[in-house]
């Protein structure tokens, strides 16, 4: 509860539609981080819309700019080599500022300038080479395949190379501040928890999501045993070792519901069910929202032949047999929580996600 409340009291002094949209995530937050953020952004974005390939020339290196291969074989390469137009830096920066016209009246030139890397380098294009060499040789060594797939994936990572810079800067501010993703329904409405995540909701969504929120808490305080056996099975379900010629064969945890067939286990858990999440969710939602059946860790060591039914308990690890239980306890709560979380989306529709910066 104070979690939510102390949501609501953030919530009040951010306006959740100037949020800054950055790689399919949007962020709210105090404005000295947000119009940072939005800057950023609107440079990338100028950056974006231009061919960056075009700033730059492409020639071929070999100068040792990339060492002797890490296994020290002797190895070098020549690579593709991407330089920024223009003889001199006056030349160069000139050149940005006209193509770059619009970033740079509206953000500044030392804004704008200083994320275009004046040399990026490239994909290689030579073969391995066991000596380096001499320079004059090095067109003979080239690889028509390695030039064509460099300069095909030159169109995608020199772009990149130029936001990169930009993108390093928006999460060194992204970084000083603790994340808490929203999930917005109603823009008027309050923050609900579901499952660990928070909505903002009206009064009306709110009574839709209650029931999945009492189904969770139901869950919680009386634990995975209250609903499932989780025993020892050593029936077969898991395969002979197929990489080992003699068969291991497997005990393992194994998780079901209470009952003795499908249709007793559904009976037995709607039984338990109060009748408000029941109503609330339905008969059948609430029934799927459990997994009938889960398989876990191995409890034996490897078995080269299959004991008998009888013989297997000698060869129970108790340490895999504790750490299994707990393991199979959590995947069931996790299948559980994501079962909960979708059918509750679904109910209560479309919504987006934003990230509160604190």
């Amino acid at each position: 509860m104070e979690r939510l409340e102390r949501l609501a009291e953030v919530l009040a002094s951010l306006k959740i539609e100037d949020g800054v949209a950055i790689e399919k995530r949007t962020y709210v937050g105090p404005e000295e981080a947000t119009s940072r953020l939005r800057e950023l952004e609107d440079i990338a974005a100028g950056l974006a819309q231009r061919d960056i390939l075009s700033l730059y020339d492409k020639t071929i290196a070999f100068d040792g700019i990339f060492p002797e291969d890490i296994y020290q074989s002797g190895r070098y390469y020549a690579y593709l080599l991407f330089e920024l137009k223009g003889t001199t830096p006056e030349e160069k920066e000139e050149n940005l500022v006209r193509v770059l016209d619009d970033i740079v009246q509206k953000h500044g030139k030392d804004a704008v300038l200083k994320y275009v890397p004046p040399i990026i380098k490239g994909r290689q294009v030579t073969e391995n080479l066991v000596v380096r060499p001499e320079v004059e040789d090095f067109p003979s060594y080239y690889s028509k395949m390695r030039m064509t797939y460099a300069e095909k994936m030159a169109v995608d990572e020199i772009p990149r190379a130029v936001i990169a810079g930009i993108r390093g800067e928006q999460e060194s501010i992204l970084s000083r501040y603790s994340w808490t993703t929203i999930r917005i329904i109603d823009a008027d409405g309050t923050p609900t928890e579901l499952c660990g995540n928070v909505y903002l909701a009206a009064e009306g969504t709110r009574k839709l999501i209650l029931p999945y929120e009492k189904l969770w808490e139901l869950i919680l305080e009386r634990g995975t045993e209250s609903f499932y056996d989780i025993s020892i099975a050593n029936d077969g379900e898991y395969p002979v070792d197929e990489s080992n010629p003699n068969g291991r064969y497997f005990a393992y945890v194994k998780a079901e519901l209470k009952g003795l067939n499908s249709e007793e286990r559904r009976k037995t858990l709607l039984a338990i069910m109060p009748k408000e999440i029941v109503s609330g969710i339905g008969q059948n939602e609430v029934a799927d929202i459990f997994p009938e059946k889960l398989g876990g860790d191995s409890v034996t060591t490897e078995l080269t032949i299959r004991p008998e039914n009888e013989d297997y308990p000698s060869y129970y690890n108790a340490k895999k047999v504790e750490n299994g239980r707990k393991r199979v306890s959590k995947q069931i709560l996790y299948n559980i929580q994501a079962e909960i979380i979708s059918l509750a989306e679904k109910k209560f529709g479309a919504f987006k996600s934003v990230i509160i910066l604190e």
